[in-house]
């Protein structure tokens, strides 16, 4: 009795154990099937999606494509109330003695604002974002990869931005920490490590493949609306492909000098940017990206303020000028 008692219990948790394991296969695959039908509907809707803009496109075949992907509301008729405001704000400091160059592109439509489009400037900083592209195309190429690294020398090591100029000669560095280092905190000393690794026709290479031939001249002086072509290129993703390009605007994002442009930017407004100082030379400069919602617009100012005016002087130049045009992008 006992026996068959014990063999019955036996038997019945084996069945407890046979219908557990099913339910747990029936929930499985019920599981497995509800992902799929939902991962399906996504790939469907997309297609769709996909496919209405390509036959949107189609339908206008003589026009702009990123005419059927924004919004009426989102292209401008005219920028010219920008443009005389932003002349009025030049005009005024230049009766200082400032000398101030600007470019403005509203990225929808391409129109643009250039004030002193021939005045150059001594380019600081701003000269490590070329370097920065020759380096993203060697990774490109398959020369390098961002884990690599690179080995502190004492000749690279330069005080005035920056903080790996403290570490000691010899110490490593991956590809990726210098080109973050020189992007987001301007440093000096990762710009001379990556420099000292590359070579002049690489730079050439990169400045003819871009048609920037000429962005610096026989004084290495450049111009607002040159420059710009830089940042425009990442926009496009024209020279790096779309992944560098988007990574780059990203760390440039994350920039820790708003004193500029960034001043008269709304605070939560991506902003992808590089600065540039010469204190010696008394000039500022700020150029990038300024991500308003479906209305993305580039620019660049360049200021050299009259001996005695300094940094200040420059971030209420900029300042003013760059709220001029982000108040004209964000209420139309």
């Amino acid at each position: 009795m006992g026996h068959k008692f014990k063999n019955k219990i036996v038997d019945n948790q084996i069945r407890t154990r046979i219908n557990f394991k099913r339910l747990i296969f029936y929930f499985l695959g019920a599981s497995l099937t509800i992902v799929v039908t939902v991962l399906v509907t996504i790939f469907m809707m997309r297609r769709q999606d996909f496919n209405a803009v390509k036959n949107e496109i189609a339908k206008y075949s003589l026009l702009d494509p990123a005419r059927s992907i924004v919004e009426q509301e989102n292209f401008f008729s005219t920028i010219e109330p920008v443009r005389k405001q932003m002349k009025e704000i030049v005009a005024k400091y230049e009766k200082d003695g400032d000398k101030i160059g600007i470019y403005f592109e509203f990225l929808n439509t391409g129109a643009n604002v250039s004030i002193n489009q021939d005045a150059r400037f001594w380019p600081a900083s701003l000269s490590k974002m070329p370097t920065i592209f020759v380096v993203m195309k060697r990774i490109e190429d398959g020369k390098w990869q961002l884990s690599n690294e690179l080995v502190l020398f004492e000749e690279d090591k330069d005080d005035r931005f920056g903080e790996l100029y403290k570490k000691p000669v010899g110490t490593k560095f991956t590809i990726e920490e210098l080109v973050k280092e020189t992007l987001i905190n301007s440093d000096n000393t990762a710009h001379k490590i990556l420099v000292r690794n590359l070579s002049s026709e690489e730079y050439t290479d990169m400045f003819e493949a871009l048609g920037m031939e000429q962005l610096f001249n026989e004084d290495y002086n450049i111009t607002a609306k040159e420059y710009s072509r830089v940042f425009r290129a990442l926009y496009n993703a024209s020279y790096l492909n779309r992944n560098n390009s988007q990574q780059l605007l990203l760390w440039s994002s994350e920039s820790k000098f708003d004193e500029f442009i960034g001043s008269g930017v709304g605070s939560d407004v991506v902003f992808s940017h590089k600065i540039g100082e010469e204190f010696k030379e008394v000039v500022f400069l700020d150029s990038g990206i300024v991500y308003v919602p479906s209305r993305p617009y580039l620019i660049t100012i360049m200021v050299e303020v009259e001996d005695g005016g300094g940094v200040e002087r420059a971030q209420e130049i900029m300042k003013e000028l760059s709220k001029a045009a982000y108040d004209y992008v964000s209420q139309q």
